[in-house]
């Protein structure tokens, strides 16, 4: 356990709406020592629509094993406060980070959480599904033929799921998922949310391949709604 005295906190940023960022964010980022960000242009992106001239650090899929030991030597020895941010929302849900929080956790090093916007629970907002029980899946594999038998296992899960993935393959995973789960499955894709061109799309895996079809690449939510079991229908 050491004697630092630095803290890592770990911040949500806007998804697309400059507007949801909270003051406590603001405040945390225009304080800390050291930004730690996903990619160069979303991070200076916001920092600059803030105002904010920082020392910043990349983390992210391409430097993380290495970058993750450096970042944790400066937080134990420079008694320092650094800011985690991701490209956009709540850090560490599909991105780069879990490893420092971790390693800093295990050694006495603050984590403190600053609360903010989330693609996954503004999709939920928005979709009118019971928010209870629900299961964050994440992003399905890149290949076709993974992605295809990744869903084959999960095609009877008994609860809402709730997936990510990159832009450019919403029309991919919706076709894949009309394949395996079937045409009348019910789904809600939410479609640039908190932007002007926000969508929020009701339909079935059909309906939801053709409503799609003719959309930019944006960023995107897709919620699949649970396995029903048919009804037997009992004749005398």
């Amino acid at each position: 356990m050491s004697n630092s005295k630095s803290k890592l906190y770990v911040v949500a940023t806007p998804i697309g709406n400059y507007d949801d960022i909270t003051l406590r964010a603001v405040n945390v980022l225009k304080e800390a020592d050291l930004i730690i960000m996903e990619e160069r242009k979303s991070g200076h992106r916001l920092l600059r629509h803030l105002g904010i001239k920082k020392d910043f650090e990349l983390l992210n899929e391409h430097n993380e094993k290495e970058q993750t030991y450096a970042l944790f030597q400066k937080l134990l020895y420079g008694n320092i406060s650094a800011a985690l941010i991701s490209d956009a929302g709540t850090p560490l849900l599909a991105d780069p980070g879990n490893n420092l929080v971790h390693v800093c956790n295990q050694n006495g090093i603050q984590v403190i959480p600053v609360p903010g916007p989330s693609s996954i629970m503004t999709a939920l907002m928005a979709s009118g599904l019971h928010m209870q029980n629900f299961l964050y899946y994440g992003f399905l594999p890149a290949k076709k033929e993974d992605r295809q038998e990744a869903l084959k296992k999960i095609a009877y899960t008994p609860y809402d799921l709730i997936f990510l993935d990159t832009p450019y393959r919403l029309k991919q995973v919706l076709n894949d998922m009309k394949t395996v789960l079937g045409k009348n499955r019910e789904v809600i894709v939410c479609y640039k949310l908190t932007m002007p061109e926000e969508k929020i799309l009701w339909g079935n895996l059909e309906e939801m391949c053709f409503m799609t079809s003719e959309l930019p690449k944006g960023e995107f939510v897709i919620l699949l709604k649970k396995y029903k079991k048919k009804k037997k229908i009992f004749r005398y």
